[in-house]
Formats: C-alpha cells, sequence, structure tokens
C-alpha cells in the first residue's frame, strides 16, 4: 500500500533528503576528491536514485555550491557567537577575518578544497556568486555601518567594493597560505598594520 504524505509533511521529507543528499556528497568529497566524485557516488552514498538526486540538484557545479553555501552558512553562525564582544570597527574586522581563516583551516571541507589548485577557478566562482555576496554583505555590514557612522572608511570605500575586496583578500589567504604569517598573532598584527589603515583613516 502507497504511503500517502500530506504537503508539510512532504515538504519535511524533502528538505531531509537534501540534507542527506549534502552530508552523502561531502563525505564522497572527504573520500574520494571533489573531481573524483560522480553525480553516481553520491547517490550511492545517500542511499537515493538518480532521479532523486537529479531532482535536487541539476548538476555536479549546483552539488558543490549548495555544499559549500551550507558550510559557510554554517561559519557564519560561529563567526557572529565569536564576535559578540567587539565594539570598535576594526576589532571587529580584523576577528571576523581571523575567525573566518581558522575555521576553513579546520573545516574538512575547506581544508581540501583551498588545497586543490585545480578547483580554484570553481571556488572563485561560487565565492562571487550572489547568495555568497550576499552573505559576505550581511557578514560586513556591522562593521561598515559603525565605522560609516563614526565617519572613519576610506574615499574608495562602498558596501560592494568592500565586500568583494574583502573576499578577494581571504581568498588569497585560504588558497595561497603567507609562510611568513605562520601564527594567528602574526595574521592580527598584519591585518591591524596593513589592511586596516587602507580601509579606514582615525587620523
Amino acid at each position: 500500500m502507497n504511503q500517502v504524505f500530506k504537503p508539510d509533511q512532504r515538504r519535511v521529507r524533502s528538505e531531509r533528503t537534501r540534507e542527506n543528499i549534502l552530508d552523502a556528497a561531502l563525505q564522497c568529497y572527504q573520500e574520494q576528491g571533489v573531481n573524483d566524485t560522480a553525480m553516481e557516488d553520491v547517490a550511492r552514498q545517500a542511499g537515493v536514485g538518480r532521479a532523486t538526486l537529479y531532482r535536487h540538484f541539476s548538476n555536479q557545479d549546483a552539488l558543490l555550491t549548495e555544499v559549500m553555501t551550507r558550510n559557510i552558512e554554517q561559519l557564519q553562525q560561529i563567526i557572529a557567537s565569536s564576535l559578540k564582544g567587539y565594539t570598535r570597527p576594526e576589532e571587529y574586522f580584523v576577528e571576523a577575518a581571523l575567525v573566518i581563516i581558522r575555521e576553513c583551516h579546520e573545516r574538512s571541507l575547506t581544508t581540501f578544497l583551498f588545497g586543490d589548485e585545480t578547483l580554484i577557478p570553481a571556488i572563485s566562482k561560487i565565492t562571487f556568486s550572489p547568495a555568497m555576496v550576499a552573505m559576505g554583505n550581511n557578514l560586513l555590514d556591522p562593521f561598515y555601518q559603525q565605522a560609516k557612522a563614526e565617519g572613519i572608511l576610506r574615499d574608495w570605500v562602498t558596501k560592494d567594493l568592500l565586500q568583494e575586496w574583502t573576499s578577494r583578500l581571504l581568498l588569497s589567504f585560504l588558497t595561497n597560505p603567507s609562510p611568513h604569517l605562520n601564527t594567528e598573532n602574526k595574521m592580527r598584527r598584519f591585518f591591524y598594520d596593513a589592511v586596516m589603515p587602507s580601509i579606514v583613516d582615525r587620523s
């Protein structure tokens, strides 16, 4: 006898299936690498049919984008919790950058993604996708609004340019870590001494 699902039950079931697929994709990426993971591998790992997989994700790029997006959304929650005590704009920006770099290096997905040079074009494309740009703007908004209210932003700084510039800066640190800035204290000093003066002016 076929089981009949009400609309709400179907939605919950669909969301659970989607999350299961994302978990399976992450496991496949960890075990096989992104480039060696086929959609069929993910379907098999998730225990779903090809039709179900493609109903949720039309292709490999869409699947990888969603896995990364979910990872970044989880990272946003960690960042928001970590920055509650910082009130000065400079402190917020620097500590946010350090949390992002630290968490990305510790998370399994970003560790092997940023360690694979062949994936850099795909990562760049995802980083500057509308969804990621929106998340970046949300993350930078407390800094931008406070610095703007204090009148300390450099003339070149607009919200869009700040988001793009910050994304490119962080992406460079994640894809090509500096051998000279190999501790968090060194990174913090670099951001305060070299990066912040290009964004804010307290003179």
